[in-house]
């Protein structure tokens, strides 16, 4: 989401920012025929589907220095909690003894569960450009990386075929990814600002559990339009892809999303200076890239961001 500052201060070194986002309704699932024995061996099951629910509630704390007119530096750290609950669904008939074992086997892959824990870190270096096509405009560029202090399980995929409990939903990669950012402000007329920009995540090696994650590419194209000197408008589309990751070179089927989301927020500037923006997100279209994966889809997401200049 672009962030549109209701006022400039270049006097100012410092800001913070404390985002808050909320995701209460994600979810996914995937055909399973598979049980679990008393005894934790893996058997076969009568078909039926296991599905999840996914609530998230995520906290980012970045901190940015001016370091002059155009260049600073950025760091970013999350903490989330994430809420899973898993049910069955049931296709084929099933026996005392199925429903038991489909059950075991339920509570391996997924669990009436809360997680927390910080997820991975983004540091950055960032240039800006003011009158970069017209005297006005601004281009801002950043360089980065992920720094990795989310927690990383183990393979989900070895743990599951041989019956043990395991946990799919990763807080970080466990590898230092390049990250790049690129945004676009053109104020046109009477306020109205026009809003472009573009993120890219690239892992490009494993980490030690023989894990590498998704790629990951966002952007967005919107506008922000103040009422008041105070109070400001803005709407936005949003574009997302992420790639499958992969476990020893494997593809994991459960990751692998593409989607859009209409985005339509206000923003507030308050006597002391620290700015408010509330923001609700829609989804317009969302695409597993395989059917066979139970990768999570969003419902709708909402975010607060307060920031204060020093």
């Amino acid at each position: 989401m672009n962030e549109v500052s209701l006022a400039s201060k270049e006097v100012d070194q410092f800001r913070v920012n404390v985002n808050m986002l909320v995701s209460p309704d994600a979810q996914g699932g995937h055909l399973e025929s598979r049980g679990l024995s008393p005894t934790g061996e893996v058997v076969d099951a009568p078909l039926h589907r296991h599905h999840v629910e996914l609530s998230t509630y995520r906290i980012d704390v970045g901190l940015q220095y001016l370091l002059s007119d155009r260049w600073l530096l950025q760091a970013n750290i999350p903490y989330a909690v994430k809420n899973q609950e898993a049910s069955v669904e049931w296709i084929d008939p099933v026996s005392p003894e199925d429903r038991q074992a489909i059950l075991r086997s339920r509570d391996i892959h997924h669990r009436n569960e809360t997680y927390t824990g910080f997820s991975d870190a983004d540091l950055f270096l960032g240039y800006k450009i003011r009158g970069f096509l017209k005297t006005d405009d601004v281009l801002s560029a950043r360089l980065g990386t992920t720094i990795p202090i989310g927690n990383t399980e183990e393979n989900p995929w070895h743990l599951g075929d041989a019956g043990i409990e395991h946990l799919h939903i990763q807080f970080g990669t466990g590898t230092f990814n390049p990250i790049a950012n690129l945004q676009y402000n053109l104020p046109l007329y009477r306020g109205l600002t026009m809003t472009a920009s573009a993120r890219g995540m690239f892992p490009f090696y494993e980490n030690s559990k023989a894990y590498r994650g998704s790629m990951e590419l966002g952007w967005t194209t919107g506008f922000t339009y103040p009422l008041f000197d105070w109070l400001s408008f803005s709407g936005n589309y949003l574009g997302f892809y992420q790639s499958s990751a992969a476990w020893a070179g494997e593809r994991d089927i459960n990751t692998g999303l593409r989607y859009s989301m209409a985005a339509f927020g206000m923003s507030l500037l308050t006597l002391e200076g620290i700015s408010v923006s509330a923001n609700v997100m829609f989804p317009l279209t969302q695409e597993t890239l395989y059917d066979e994966g139970d990768a999570i889809e969003f419902g709708t997401l909402v975010s607060l961001t307060t920031s204060y200049l020093f």
